[in-house]
């Protein structure tokens, strides 16, 4: 790990200069009374002073709706086209490190086996620089999880906010080209202990505990009754920086058409409902259970790591109220 600093009166230049290099600078900008990802065009647009933001920055590597392909007929022939890859690098500025946990989940669930093209072609144009957390709310578990305010792990630089200005951890060698890039900004110093400068998350349960006992649950009695609010509109997977569910569409005439993937997500019922109108899911408690279920006990057993990084967004988006920490306290009591 090597160290950097950026004094305070530099960043506003850093994010300037990345800007007039011809990258596309995603940050957090306030719009009324939440804080989201954004293109921005100047520092000067960047809330700085946030919890969490209202979306994570997913959308980047992950879009809601992107072009897979398009086909065109030729005669006989169909012809087939492949969107462009992108011609300048993206950097994510100013995500939390649970967001940072989040896009490494993103990089194994699409990459580790039969790579996906589409998404690899935008995470290898995408910079992550991450801001620790110098507190937080009720709503934050990032600690429950096994991430921490100051974790490094997914960005390829995390900024630590100091009385000296910012101390930069370099994670990966995209992080470090782009120390070398713009080194005109960077400082050599010493490490320092993050813990003065982040937020003391306490845990809302134990994790381990939890994989114990989580295994045995999905016959529990209590689903229907901790699921009874849900109203299935799928806010949480929609705010979820994890997520990975989607669909394929298909927009065609008899000249052509392409092929589209969607953001899509087991909380809705029609998301499991087969063509023959059986619905293995038919209940909302299914649905709700296998969301449960799968950022706590699926992708542990493949992938060897929970697919809940603790951001919290699905607890405060919720129009029902439902908090996944209570779930899983209930499930921990019995």
């Amino acid at each position: 790990m090597e160290y950097k600093l950026i004094k305070l009166e530099k960043i506003q230049d850093f994010v300037n200069a990345l800007i007039a290099n011809g990258k596309q600078v995603l940050a957090p900008k306030q719009k009324k009374d939440k804080v989201f990802f954004s293109l921005i065009r100047s520092f000067d647009e960047i809330a700085m002073d946030f919890i969490q933001t209202a979306f994570s920055a997913k959308s980047a590597v992950f879009p809601k709706c992107e072009e897979l392909y398009s086909f065109e007929k030729n005669g006989k022939d169909t012809i087939l086209n492949n969107p462009p890859a992108p011609q300048h690098d993206t950097v994510v500025f100013g995500m939390r490190p649970c967001d940072g946990a989040a896009f490494d989940y993103l990089a194994t669930f699409f990459l580790k086996e039969n790579p996906d093209y589409h998404f690899k072609m935008r995470y290898d144009k995408t910079i992550l620089i991450g801001l620790t957390c110098p507190t937080g709310d009720e709503f934050c578990f990032c600690t429950s999880v096994g991430i921490s305010p100051s974790d490094t792990r997914g960005s390829d630089l995390l900024l630590t906010k100091t009385q000296n200005g910012y101390f930069v951890e370099i994670s990966t060698d995209k992080g470090k080209k782009l120390v070398e890039q713009f080194s005109d900004f960077f400082e050599q110093t010493n490490t320092i202990d993050k813990t003065k400068y982040t937020a003391n998350i306490q845990k809302r349960f134990d994790s381990s505990a939890l994989k114990e006992k989580i295994s045995g649950v999905f016959n529990w009695e209590r689903w229907e009754e901790t699921s009874l609010p849900c109203f299935g509109c799928g806010t949480c997977a929609f705010s979820c920086p994890t997520c990975t569910c989607f669909d394929i569409q298909d927009e065609a005439n008899l000249l052509g058409g392409a092929r589209y993937r969607i953001w899509d997500t087991c909380a809705l019922g029609i998301f499991t409902k087969h063509a023959s109108g059986h619905n293995p899911r038919e209940k909302q408690s299914e649905r709700w259970r296998n969301r449960i279920l799968h950022k706590f006990l699926y992708t542990d057993e493949q992938f060897g790591t929970l697919s809940c990084v603790g951001c919290g967004r699905c607890i405060r988006n919720c129009p029902a109220e439902l908090s996944i920490i209570e779930q899983v306290n209930a499930i921990m009591e019995g």
